[in-house]
């Protein structure tokens, strides 16, 4: 019966790993001299061993290594001050440490300098635990485990906690259960195991606890190889650690046994595993081992068994395989099944397409979009898929911190949104599409936002994404530099956008600000459209602004020069004009003399002769010649004379004699010097009237 053979996902380099050895051979391609790595470059014997071959021997202290050397950092970092004194020595360093290692580097380098106490949980003879510490900027770190005493901590007042990237999740879990339960001052704690290392371990906690066998590939030195066999093991007893393919010795009689209790009723369940420095060429030799192995112990059919284990051609899984041949095609893959894979021109690469940067031999990383091309009878590949997915996955490391990022939406999904970013599926709530609720969806299929991140969970491999929060963040910067520059006496320029009843809106650099109808015109009008026009551009001043709560009020009319000003341009003091009375009053008439500007008659001006009544000469309507007398221009008061603007009537002297300058009128039948007026004038003044005809004595 055919047996069932599941291999781990996630078995083989990790990105971390597999970047540290892509630096190392480029390294040596391009360096002269000689090139080392500090310590291993990655804990496994058999890489170590073909890097030593191609030339790159790993160095454990600083003195094998000479001025002009080139030396590689290690995927697990170094301390800071090696690294200082690499560089004092002479050294060409080329940095290979895992982004992972770095951003710890980086989390407790601030937190040090801030003096806080750094607790490191993880292995205290780790490598990379060992680098860690060496960026703890004033030595204040606490290396801690699953058996530590944290009682010491009670004795600083600020704790920052960092995790190995490649320690047991389920004993970290257990440490912040202990550090939750503490009560300290004031805490902060980073999560910051690696995502593949929490993957690889439930996957293979998952395989334990599904198959017969369970096969851990890699190196004891490797922590988390390691882990992975310990977790492995807890939930299967059976399981085996595969260092190099001497190791598959161990289970043949396992094999054997195991076919005799199952006397071929059910399937043999075989799962493999592999460490994060374990590289793949082990895998594929196992593959060849364990085949060679069921030769011996199985028939055919558990050979097609292991040949689908290893050759799944399901849409969407990643593969490596090996050029055949590159042309102005494509080029075609050996997959290592019973067929061929091919990859068309326009699915190689993000880049331009050339069959000669392909030679023969070459391994190149592509998903299956397709089990059969019928053109040319391959399993259709693309490797254009896998660089955007990669970039895509990079992109995931740069927006963990909340870094705004773009993705094109390819769906609408119940409740949201939904695109891909590399391996992950964004997700973007209707809710957090715009500030405002969006109820249909469907015009932003296939368009691009521009989102930032309210949560990621690389175990399902899902980002929950906002558009809102970047709208919102982005409108805020505006209003700040808006309120920054937009302050009252300003003259801005904005853009009408609408006019209601009451005035018009204008955007001013985007924001909206209101123009009051009474602060359009200097005249009356019963619209803001008399004045402005929409989508036309004009300038303003602003007169007040209110941060809280958003508002900006605008005047157009304090940029128009007064009527008043005008006229006074035009009309000086002296200055004969026609004008309409507008309204009487006991005291006078208000006569309009131009639009919108109007003055005083003064019922001592209305008339040469003595006025009893206002009324008796002045009605409203009425037409009049009028002189100006005077002008206020703070006040803006124009007074206005009749009397000064028409001949006198027989009899009447206007001969300005007296001493405050102001008219003398002769009775009838006398000369203007006979009769004085008072100050105030006796035109308008009663008792002046009883006085007329009577002489008086100079003496």
């Amino acid at each position: 019966m055919k047996p069932i053979i599941t291999i781990a996902k996630n078995a083989g380099f990790c990105f971390g790993v597999q970047n540290a050895v892509n630096i190392a051979l480029e390294t040596l391609e391009k360096s002269e001299g000689k090139v080392f790595s500090f310590g291993n470059l990655i804990h496994n014997e058999l890489v170590t061993n073909s890097l030593k071959e191609k030339g790159i021997n790993a160095a454990q202290d600083l003195d094998t290594i000479k001025s002009g050397d080139t030396v590689i950092i290690r995927s697990h970092g170094i301390a800071k001050s090696v690294e200082e004194e690499m560089i004092k020595r002479g050294f060409n360093v080329v940095d290979a440490t895992c982004k992972f290692v770095k951003k710890i580097h980086q989390i407790v380098k601030e937190y040090s300098l801030n003096n806080y106490h750094i607790v490191i949980i993880g292995q205290h003879d780790h490598p990379e635990v060992i680098g860690i510490a060496g960026y703890c900027e004033k030595k204040n770190f606490t290396i801690i485990d699953k058996k530590s005493d944290l009682t010491p901590l009670n004795e600083h007042e600020k704790l920052c906690f960092v995790v190995q990237t490649t320690f047991d999740r389920e004993e970290f879990e257990n440490i912040k259960k202990k550090i939750s339960s503490k009560v300290y001052k004031l805490v902060e704690q980073f999560d910051t195991i690696c995502y593949t290392t929490h993957e690889r371990q439930c996957e293979a906690e998952n395989l334990a606890k599904k198959n017969d066998i369970i096969l851990v590939i890699g190196s004891k030195k490797s922590s988390n190889t390691t882990k992975l066999f310990n977790l492995s093991q807890r939930y299967c007893k059976d399981s085996f650690f595969i260092e190099s393919i001497c190791d598959f010795s161990k289970i043949t009689q396992k094999l054997e046994n195991l076919k005799k209790i199952k006397n071929n009723k059910t399937p043999l369940n075989i799962g493999i595993a592999a460490g994060a420095s374990t590289p793949k060429e082990l895998v594929s030799e196992a593959q060849k081992v364990m085949v060679k192995k069921f030769e011996e112990s199985q028939n055919k059919e558990f050979l097609d068994g292991i040949e689908d284990s290893f050759v799944n051609y399901k849409e969407g899984k990643r593969i490596v395989g090996t050029v055949i041949f590159a042309n102005n095609d494509g080029i075609k893959l050996s997959i290592g099944g019973k067929k061929d894979g091919f990859i068309r021109k326009d699915d190689v690469t993000v880049e331009a397409y050339n069959p000669e940067n392909y030679p023969q031999g070459m391994e190149i990383e592509a998903v299956i979009t397709s089990k059969n091309d019928p053109d040319s009878g391959c399993v259709l590949l693309s490797s254009k898929k896998v660089q955007e997915q990669k970039m895509g996955d990079e992109t995931v490391e740069s927006i963990r911190g909340g870094e705004v990022f773009e993705v094109v939406c390819e769906s609408e999904t119940k409740g949201g949104l939904l695109a891909k970013l590399g391996n992950y599926t964004v997700f973007v709530p209707a809710s957090q599409v715009k500030e405002n609720f969006v109820k249909d969806l469907k015009p932003f299929v296939g368009k691009p936002l521009r989102l930032t991140v309210v949560e990621i969970d690389d175990a399902k491999k899902r980002i929950i994404a906002s558009q809102k929060k970047v709208l919102a963040a982005e409108r805020k910067e505006r209003e700040d530099e808006f309120f920054k520059h937009v302050q009252p006496d300003v003259i801005v320029s904005g853009v009408v956008k609408r006019i209601t009843n009451f005035g018009a809106f204008v955007s001013v650099n985007d924001f909206d600000c209101l123009a009051h109808i009474a602060d359009l015109s200097w005249k009356h009008i019963k619209s803001a459209s008399d004045v402005l026009k929409l989508n036309e551009t004009y300038d303003f001043l602003v007169t007040s602004v209110d941060r809280a709560r958003g508002r900006v009020a605008l005047s157009y009319k304090l940029l128009q020069k007064h009527p008043f000003e005008k006229f006074l341009e035009e009309n000086p003091i002296g200055t004969i004009c026609k004008g309409k009375v507008k309204s009487v009053l006991p005291f006078g008439a208000f006569v309009e003399i131009a639009p919108e500007i109007e003055g005083l008659v003064h019922v001592s001006e209305a008339s040469h002769n003595f006025v009893k009544s206002i009324n008796e000469v002045l009605k409203a309507g009425q037409e009049v010649d009028v002189c100006i007398t005077n002008i206020e221009p703070h006040t803006k008061k124009i007074s206005l004379s009749i009397k000064a603007a028409t001949e006198a009537p027989e009899g009447v002297d206007m001969a300005a004699d007296s001493a405050d300058g102001k008219p003398k009128r002769a009775a009838k039948g006398k000369s203007a010097e006979s009769v004085e007026y008072s100050d105030g004038g006796a035109d308008n003044n009663p008792f002046a009237s009883l006085l007329k005809g009577i002489e008086v004595d100079e003496k």
